[in-house]
């Protein structure tokens, strides 16, 4: 008789993540080259050139550096880190996944506020904790962080995906003592807050604050998996012993470079991204939608029925995120779009939401 198999602790279910999927719009007649994104929450103005062009020069007969030395050694010296803090990573989320790993075991118990990036629960069971939930309710999404439980490991994305939520340095304190174990800031979004950013900083000078960077979004490289760790030198060392040799490739290095030398300007010169976020709230909550009040470079609107209105809106070639995977079934999330198309979104929402009333 076969051997009947057993789930073990690393098996856990796929996490759903938004997006248009090839199969989907081919069946439409279209390619990604025909609809306008916004289910991915990238920088509006896209790639820089000199990005793209620093990840197509490298050469490609020879082994990257096995440890990303060059990298780790930019991203230190444009943030003002002492090396031993940082840890590339081939992307934010092989990032958390090695937190979770190298921070949690069997028995530990780690905290997750959804509505929330699906991967820190993931991450969490697949190192064999329990995943406790302390869940935030629309239309404001508000974190009373002393009502967090005590767990090994507390996950907070800061701002938050999808609400947009921000917190500050000293709810992050507050929830490492209200928790009792490691806080783990997915800062993916810090760099499009209205206000300095403080991940890094925090992570640096506390033992038990971990940040976790993506170089994806405010770089608009998704299909290069580009991200950090910033922590503590022993937690740094713990990474690094887990992480397998060569897990950046030579483009990935060498446009992270490039883009760690931008990022300071590249941040600074978000201004219209923000303004044109606030046309669009304006837009939607003059006309009776509620809008979540988030601060990073996309909004969380309550539309009615989500899967319908994502329908509508790619009947229009455009692509939001329908955030039923988030267990929000009546909220979409809109990335901020580029400021000459700031109306034409304003508009197609809308009328995706009549189309779904009728």
């Amino acid at each position: 008789m076969p051997r009947r198999h057993r789930r073990t602790r690393w098996e856990v279910s796929g996490v759903e993540h938004g997006g248009a999927q090839d199969a989907e719009l081919a069946a439409l007649g279209l390619s990604a080259l025909d609809v306008l994104d916004l289910s991915a929450n990238l920088h509006p103005d896209g790639p820089d050139s000199a990005v793209v062009e620093a990840a197509r020069s490298v050469r490609l007969d020879r082994y990257p550096h096995a440890e990303a030395l060059p990298l780790r050694e930019a991203i230190a010296r444009a943030h003002g880190l002492d090396p031993a803090t940082v840890l590339p990573t081939p992307g934010g989320t092989a990032a958390i996944h090695l937190v979770a790993r190298a921070l949690l075991k069997a028995g530990d118990r780690a905290a997750v506020v959804p509505p929330a990036f699906g991967e820190y629960a993931a991450a969490a069971r697949a190192a064999g904790a329990t995943v406790i939930e302390v869940p935030v309710t629309p239309p404001a999404f508000q974190l009373d962080v002393a009502a967090l439980p005590r767990a090994s490991v507390t996950f907070l994305c800061i701002p938050d995906n999808p609400t947009g939520r921000d917190l500050t340095r000293a709810d992050v304190l507050q929830a490492v003592e209200v928790s009792g174990g490691t806080v783990v800031i997915d800062a993916a979004y810090e760099p499009f807050a209205d206000r300095a950013p403080f991940a890094s900083d925090l992570a640096r000078s506390n033992a038990n604050v971990v940040a976790v960077h993506s170089m994806t979004k405010l770089h608009a490289v998704p299909g290069l998996r580009l991200g950090y760790v910033v922590a503590a030198p022993p937690v740094i060392a713990r990474l690094a012993s887990l992480q397998h040799s060569w897990a950046l490739d030579s483009p990935s290095i060498a446009a992270g470079i490039v883009a760690t030398a931008q990022h300071e300007a590249r941040r600074a010169a978000l201004a219209p991204m923000r303004h044109t976020r606030e046309v669009l709230r304006a837009r939607w909550e003059a006309a009776g939608l509620a809008v979540a009040p988030g601060v990073a470079n996309f909004l969380l609107v309550r539309v009615g029925d989500a899967r319908r209105v994502r329908t509508a809106l790619l009947g229009r070639r455009i692509v939001v995120r329908d955030a039923s995977s988030f267990g929000l079934p009546e909220w979409v999330r809109v990335a901020v779009p580029p400021a000459t198309r700031c109306d034409e979104v304003a508009s197609a929402l809308l009328a995706a939401v009549e189309a779904a009333r009728a």
